[in-house]
């Protein structure tokens, strides 16, 4: 088995497997010799229960993936042109999509034994309304190895400059310029100080559209941030605990072999008594032979 498969294998697996499988698959790339397939395995990252729900359907239902974001390109492009229709349309069908995209997957994992609510769906719709803004997670879900939970909350493409509303019917005609002499009780002409007012609200709105565009910015730059820092600490919790378990393999070997020394230990003790027995049985023996031998030389 290569890295690819082993990732296919535990991506595939529910989210609950998949630490267990990952670590056996360390520890035998170790006890094989195979440092590199060992290091790349454990840098494989457990999925969110939603993100494994999005690998689910890039794995069996492919096509109607690729279908839903297939509709990423023309909401971008009626948003840029401000295609109103256009965009009600595309919008009404992206939220079908999503919904019975979400739905498919829970019926996929039921089958698969894994419970779901409604809540870990409205995740995993957050997951794909994402990868219909953003390539990038677009192309995460589409590798069938996505590992986090992801939303978007932005504003969407920005609008061409030069774009202009479309229409549903074309305009009519301009007005022919009206005679000065008729409609004397015309309507007068709009009041400056409205004019400005508007003005002014269209500005102060284009500053708040600013200022939450830069906290979003910031909030996503805290959020990356954070998400780097908790893998920085994942990936070291889990050098520990490999650590640990290394030791406590050393430990248990090592009381073993005390365990077995002290037995040795007792029966070399036990050997050494009874010898020391059995060599004062025979020193007096001795003693005993030589002394009679005396009194037989001695009588003779």
């Amino acid at each position: 088995m290569d890295i690819d498969e082993l990732a296919d294998a535990l991506y595939s697996a529910p989210p609950a497997d998949f630490v267990a499988t990952r670590d056996e698959a360390v520890k035998a790339a170790r006890e094989r010799g195979d440092k590199e397939f060992a290091t790349a395995a454990a840098r494989l990252r457990r999925p969110t229960r939603a993100a494994w729900l999005a690998n689910l359907l890039a794995r069996r239902r492919r096509e109607q993936l690729d279908g839903l974001l297939g509709l990423a390109g023309s909401l971008a492009d009626a948003q840029r042109t401000l295609d109103g229709p256009a965009l009600r349309t595309l919008s009404t069908r992206r939220r079908q999509l999503v919904s019975a995209m979400a739905r498919e997957a829970g019926r996929l994992a039921r089958e698969a034994h894994e419970s779901v609510n409604d809540s870990l769906l409205r995740e995993l719709g957050d997951i794909l309304e994402a990868a219909l803004a953003d390539p990038v997670v677009a192309d995460e879900v589409r590798s069938g190895r996505l590992t986090r939970t992801i939303s978007y909350s932005g504003f969407g493409p920005e609008s061409d400059p030069g774009a202009v509303a479309a229409r549903v019917a074309a305009a009519p005609p301009p007005a022919p310029p009206a005679d000065p002499t008729e409609d004397e009780d015309a309507e007068p002409a709009e009041d400056p100080a409205e004019v400005a007012r508007r003005e002014r609200e269209r500005e102060e709105r284009r500053r708040d559209l600013a200022d939450a565009e830069e906290l979003e910015a910031a909030t996503r730059e805290r959020r990356d941030a954070a998400e780097a820092e908790h893998e920085r600490a994942a990936q070291e919790h889990e050098q520990a605990r490999e650590r640990v378990a290394a030791l406590t393999t050393e430990l248990e070997a090592a009381q073993r072999h005390e365990r077995e020394s002290a037995t040795r230990n007792r029966e070399a003790a036990q050997d050494a008594r009874a010898a020391a027995r059995e060599a004062g049985t025979a020193a007096t023996r001795t003693a005993r032979a030589r002394a009679r031998l005396d009194d037989t030389e001695s009588g003779g």
